[in-house]
């Protein structure tokens, strides 16, 4: 009988090595906070703007001597988050030229969902497996912290680069091992003691320049039984430009166009020419180079402007009825 006792105590002695092997002093865990929470925007921006990064937690536990899988070791690991550089509590907050603020948010889900405020910790835990038999070594295990970063509602913003700087910090604990997986542990984050690490997170956003163009009001010169005199009519483009961005409006020639001369409506083969201006007077031919003029050196203001464009039949030869159009591109340049 005592052969066959004392391998089965031997054997139960290395269990209760293992268990003890891995205290508080034997546990070790890094953070990856590589990359950076980069967002592109415009600054006429009117919704949020969401990007996402993760920081990975890798942690190991140091094993005496495990034999298949009796062992498991329990990590809880609490991510805080701060202000940033010039954050409040609830808001934080990136500076761009001039001192300009960009207001943003992060969160452990998307949508927002899942805030990380500014002062509470959030818990991730995960588990050290020894399935094999492992003698004197280090067993890893890892996890992650996903972070949604939001643009809050901007508008009118200058452009540039805006950044930030939020410490990230951990505390980590061992919360139980062998046969007890830490069922009596205080939950979440309501431990005490524990290793503590910090890290740094860069939060970034650059404003590029941004117009947009709407050209839906057409010009109509209406029904007309002779052309024995000039008929004038009026159309227009919205420009909606950020108010730290130049642009200039360029309009091309039409389908059935002489470049830098004139322009033509037609019906098959017959034509009516026609000019655009860029005043009402008439006297400033609306074009695409410098030769024939266009409109330049324009700064935006941050809201829809609506450009006037003025449109003259001259007076001609009247060519047979039908109705006659021409198609002329509108560009718009920025910078």
């Amino acid at each position: 009988m005592k052969r066959f006792l004392l391998p089965l105590m031997c054997l139960f002695v290395l269990f209760l090595a293992s268990g003890t092997a891995s205290a508080a002093d034997q546990l070790k865990c890094t953070f990856d906070k590589s990359g950076v929470l980069e967002f592109s925007m415009d600054p006429l921006l009117s919704r949020t703007s969401e990007q996402k990064m993760q920081i990975d937690a890798d942690c190991s536990s140091y094993v005496f001597i495990s034999v298949l899988g009796f062992f498991q070791q329990p990590v809880r690991v609490c991510m805080s988050l701060d202000a940033g550089t010039t954050g409040s509590s609830t808001t934080r907050s990136m500076i761009g030229p001039n001192g300009k603020k960009i207001g943003y948010q992060l969160a452990g889900g998307p949508n927002k969902a899942s805030p990380y405020t500014v002062g509470t910790e959030v818990p991730n835990e995960m588990v050290l497996p020894f399935n094999f038999v492992r003698i004197n070594e280090w067993v890893p295990s890892s996890s992650s912290f996903p972070i949604y970063g939001s643009i809050l509602d901007t508008k009118g913003i200058e452009e540039g680069v805006y950044t930030d700087t939020v410490q990230a910090k951990f505390r980590y604990i061992p919360v139980g091992g062998f046969l007890f997986p830490g069922w009596f542990f205080p939950p979440g984050c309501s431990f005490t003691g524990g290793d503590t690490v910090t890290a740094t997170m860069q939060v970034r956003v650059q404003v590029k320049p941004f117009c947009a163009l709407d050209v839906s009001q057409h010009i109509d010169f209406g029904n007309w039984q002779d052309l024995d005199q000039p008929r004038d009519q009026q159309g227009a483009v919205t420009v909606n430009c950020d108010a730290s961005t130049k642009y200039a409006v360029k309009l091309g020639w039409g389908g059935q166009g002489d470049v830098n001369k004139t322009r033509n409506m037609a019906n098959g083969n017959e034509k009516i020419s026609h000019n655009l201006y860029s005043d009402d007077k008439r006297l400033q031919p609306w074009g695409d180079n410098a030769t024939t003029g266009f409109l330049k050196d324009q700064q935006g203001e941050g809201k829809r402007k609506v450009i006037p464009i003025y449109a003259r039949v001259p007076r001609q030869a009247t060519p047979s009825p039908g109705t006659y159009t021409d198609n002329v591109v509108v560009t718009l340049e920025y910078n």
